[in-house]
């Protein structure tokens, strides 16, 4: 039987718990944010993700580590819904970026008369 090493400095006895891994966090935010968010998704859900993997390793390092150790990979049902979000959000950016030169002429026109 093993017991846990005492707590660091700062931390509480109670706040042990299994943390998530990595790769689950960046999955829950990149599909969310580009769920949410469209294809600014791109950016901000990779970004809030090494976000909560740099806080959770401040706040809790030994589970973080060990949820580190936890990490196999992507399964096979993220990677099914990470593929056609991806793709749809390509799509987004592709209609963003298309529709961006008219939009501009239009903006242009109304604000030279």
């Amino acid at each position: 039987m093993s017991a846990h090493p005492p707590p660091l400095l700062g931390q509480a006895p109670s706040a042990r718990r299994k943390l998530m891994t990595p790769r689950d966090r960046f999955f829950w935010w990149y599909t969310g944010a580009l769920l949410f968010l469209g294809p600014f998704g791109f950016i901000v859900g990779p970004l809030m993700a090494r976000r909560g993997t740099r806080k959770a390793a401040l706040r809790y390092p030994i589970e973080a580590r060990a949820a580190q150790a936890r990490d196999v990979g992507f399964s096979w049902w993220q990677w099914w819904i990470m593929t056609p979000m991806t793709l749809l959000g390509a799509f987004w950016v592709f209609g963003l970026l298309s529709g961006l030169p008219m939009f501009l002429y239009v903006l242009y026109a109304q604000l030279a008369n």
